[in-house]
């Protein structure tokens, strides 16, 4: 098949995407806002100088590159296009006219976005009315998006490389250390604050751990939370390894303790839970949908209230004084992560209902 994805070509997810499909033979362009170079597959760029997370005034200029987009893809001639992202990408696309197309929701754009206004809520149900069938990453996240329209929704979990997140990929010894940490985005909505402010309250109530936290990932609150490491005096403990390579995140999760990802708003998803317990790494996730889809809770993972430092710090105390635990939830973990995301089965699936709608030249 020919399959145009339209989303942002230097999106880890997109580029995920575009990597399995072109290996299973097809071929792969990509239409995109953003620039980014993608093995095997061709990126057109339609430049617009907006940055996709700047205000809502400049990115009116989304809604002007329906012809444009329409033009590639009848240069293109696709078997399938699958847009990403219901706003901007998914408002230009509706209004281009093209039709059947598959619109792939991600997050923001159905739990916060129609939220902003009635005018924001109108362009995403348009969003949705216009494609031609809708994945969702989640039945958390479906669930939301039911608010703006009755259409039904396949989900299609993030897949994850089982053999690329592997329990193998530890190489710490027994060194005493109680090593804890995430590999997330720095910025608010993933609540990392509350992973420093629990390792300060732990350290605080039993000083005989020998905590050491681990935290990767970049973004805006970077500094922020550097200076609050400081202030809870716990900085001496905290390392902020800054944005890694997908190898370097496999590696980290393996050799943690317990992965804590405390986000406070919505996950549509929860790819960085699964990839923990692929590891083989018992986590503990905040009270939010998209999370409690992607562990086990009660058996790989231990759910805590969002926004609640003592209550992520009672579950690190817990799993600390508990290895037994960490090993049954962990081995769990791995379970269940293949039993529900392995990245093949998860990609299988797509490629099947691609099939059922695609137009054979």
């Amino acid at each position: 098949m020919k399959i145009c994805f339209i989303g942002p070509a230097n999106s880890a997810h997109i580029v995920k995407w575009c990597r399995w499909f072109s290996g299973r033979g097809h071929e792969i362009h990509v239409i995109s806002f953003t620039e980014g170079k993608i093995e095997n597959a061709q990126v057109h760029l339609i430049d617009i100088s907006v940055n996709t997370g700047g205000g809502d005034l400049g990115k009116l200029k989304y809604m002007l590159t329906g012809g444009r987009i329409r033009k590639i893809v009848e240069e293109i001639k696709p078997d399938i296009v699958n847009v990403h992202y219901a706003t901007s990408y998914g408002v230009a696309v509706a209004l281009s006219g093209l039709k059947g197309y598959y619109l792939s929701v991600w997050g923001s754009d159905i739990y916060s976005f129609p939220k902003k206004s009635p005018l924001h809520k109108a362009l995403l149900k348009f969003s949705l009315k216009r494609a031609g069938h809708l994945f969702s990453t989640s039945q958390a996240m479906a669930d939301e998006a039911a608010l703006y329209t009755d259409r039904k929704f396949h989900i299609t979990p993030f897949g994850v490389d089982m053999e690329l997140f592997h329990p193998s990929k530890r190489t710490r010894t027994d060194d005493g250390k109680l090593v804890i940490g995430t590999v997330k985005t720095l910025e608010h909505l993933y609540g990392i604050e509350y992973i420093l402010r629990a390792a300060a309250i732990v350290r605080e109530k039993r000083p005989d751990l020998d905590i050491c936290l681990r935290i990767a990932g970049n973004g805006p609150d970077a500094e922020k939370l550097k200076a609050l490491a400081k202030d809870l005096k716990i900085d001496e403990i905290t390392n902020f390894l800054g944005r890694i390579p997908q190898e370097e995140a496999a590696k980290e999760w393996a050799n943690m303790d317990m992965a804590v990802i405390p986000s406070i708003y919505f996950e549509s998803f929860g790819v960085a839970a699964v990839e923990a317990e692929a590891c083989g790494t018992p986590v503990i996730i905040s009270d939010v949908g998209g999370l409690k889809e992607a562990t086990c809770p009660g058996e790989s993972s231990i759910v805590v209230p969002t926004k609640d430092a003592a209550a992520i710090a009672d579950a690190m105390i817990r799993l600390a004084d508990d290895k037994d635990l960490r090993a049954k939830m962990g081995s769990r973990g791995r379970e269940y992560a293949i039993e529900k995301f392995e990245i093949n089965t998860c990609f299988l699936d797509i490629e099947e209902q691609y099939m059922k709608t695609a137009k054979h030249n």
